[in-house]
């Protein structure tokens, strides 16, 4: 009797696992089965409604992967997450025809501004939350953003510094003020040499700060006769991708 009962007990525990194995196989053929599929999820606890994209043959049985964080500028402050298809880092990396074995988070900001707090709740419920089963290393959380969003991350790096690997600000700028509180965070900024709507100085004086203050590992590429529109650039470049894998928390 024990040893059938145990038959019982091991057959059920094999239909059961296997029929788990069917759901999360056809859950991810259906959701990444072109690659960089969009999810969009909203209600992220404090945080913003979010855009995400996942590497090409993203699934749940790999390791942990990086994330990168995309913070918008101005012009696209709103409520819907896939206003910003066009606008996020892998709609330029697509273009230029490669991927990027990242996941790409793009919170969208109702309001002119980023909140640092906000931006760090997202965070932290992306890390917890295994609603879509995002794998996600803690230690190579990167944070970028262009224009407004330049500045928040400028700004969240400076208030979260222990939460990054590495931040490319891009088009925007910070606080002489913030380099003591950047001292540890592997620093990329591009900025538009003829840059009217945000003037050059707003990038290099923080950067000069960082550097005075004994920044090892802070760079500002200025990208020669362009204005503000530099997005094209800055993301389609893979060496932006690859200096950010390289870098991880200490």
């Amino acid at each position: 009797m024990k040893r059938t009962s145990a038959c019982i007990f091991l057959v059920a525990v094999i239909v059961v696992s296997s029929a788990v194995l069917c759901f999360r196989i056809g859950f991810d053929t259906d959701i990444y089965r072109n690659g960089y599929d969009r999810i969009v999820r909203k209600n992220l606890s404090e945080g913003y409604a979010c855009l995400f994209r996942v590497p090409k043959g993203y699934h749940d049985f790999a390791g942990p992967q990086p994330l990168l964080i995309f913070l918008h500028g101005a012009g696209e402050v709103g409520t819907d997450p896939r206003t910003l298809e066009s606008k996020d880092p892998l709609h330029f990396t697509r273009a230029a025809g490669f991927e990027i074995p990242m996941i790409v988070a793009v919170p969208i900001c109702p309001e002119k501004r980023w909140e640092p707090r906000r931006i760090v709740a997202m965070l932290d419920q992306l890390l917890a939350d295994n609603q879509y089963r995002f794998k996600i290393d803690p230690d190579q959380v990167y944070l970028t953003g262009y224009s407004m969003g330049g500045f928040g991350t400028f700004e969240t790096a400076a208030e979260f510094p222990a939460r990054f690997a590495a931040i490319v600000p891009v088009a925007g700028g910070g606080e002489p003020t913030q380099a003591n509180k950047l001292q540890n965070i592997p620093t990329w900024v591009f900025h538009g040499e003829k840059d009217k709507t945000v003037p050059l100085p707003s990038s290099s004086l923080v950067v000069d700060a960082m550097k005075r203050n004994g920044h090892g590992n802070v760079r500002l590429t200025v990208l020669k006769d362009a204005g503000h529109g530099i997005t094209k650039q800055v993301y389609s470049d893979p060496k932006v991708y690859d200096w950010l894998l390289s870098k991880r928390k200490k």
